[in-house]
């Protein structure tokens, strides 16, 4: 009897081992599986990131490679000025244009000419605000709309001096705006501290005579790049 109970004892405890080492085994299975997976979330993240990098980057090749359809002149006793402008843009201008000898078929004020004669060269200029307004928005989500601002911005700084002379030509309108292209670059220089050459803007825009509180930025700017 004593014999039986000791065999009995014997199986129960080899069970009980037996039982524990399956745990074990399950548990490092389990342990591997999670790791496994881990690496694997890891490496579709890595893999993402990569295609997003190469999408953003084929985006701004595209936009350096871009075609202009057309070439803007602009010229007065003070200023020549040429820009070469996509095929949208030439379509934006094309209808100010339209716009403005349709209102001198009716209208016989010089001054309301003049008006309209403004309003066709800032519809570049509108136009551009409004590109900037629209991918400044979604700079935080999509780095190839972060390019696109900076494309914008630079496109409306290479257009202020027309944009300025439309502003000083128009009969109803009184000094210069706030620029946004000159506005979003520097601030956007700003974010990631390109001192120097959010203060070269910031001298530009002053000189050409934007609205802005430009003494004070200039200030600052100049006593974050002594203390660089």
């Amino acid at each position: 009897m004593l014999r039986i109970f000791q065999d009995e004892e014997k199986k129960r405890k080899a069970m009980e081992q037996a039982k524990r080492l399956w745990e074990v085994s399950l548990q490092k299975g389990k342990s591997g599986l999670e790791k496994g997976l881990e690496v694997g979330k890891s490496s579709v993240k890595k893999a993402w990131k990569q295609i997003q990098e190469e999408r953003a980057r084929r985006e701004r090749e595209k936009a350096y490679q871009e075609e202009y359809e057309a070439q803007f002149r602009y010229q007065d006793e003070d200023l020549t000025f040429t820009m070469l402008i996509s095929a949208e843009e030439a379509k934006i201008y094309e209808k100010a244009k339209r716009k403005l000898n349709e209102v001198k078929r009716v209208h016989a004020d010089p001054r309301v000419h003049k008006e309209w004669e403004a309003k066709k060269y800032l519809s570049l200029h509108d136009y551009f605000t409004a590109k900037i307004a629209h991918f400044l928005q979604r700079r935080n989500e999509d780095p190839v709309a972060l390019h696109w601002a900076i494309r914008y911005c630079e496109r409306q700084i290479e257009y202020a001096p027309v944009a300025k002379k439309a502003y000083q030509m128009d009969p109803y309108h009184f000094g210069l705006p706030e620029h946004p292209g000159f506005n979003g670059l520097i601030g956007l220089y700003a974010e990631v501290d390109e001192w120097e050459d959010a203060l070269r803007l910031c001298k530009q825009a002053k000189e050409q005579g934007w609205d802005g509180d430009w003494d004070a930025k200039i200030l600052e700017l100049e006593a974050r790049l002594r203390h660089q």
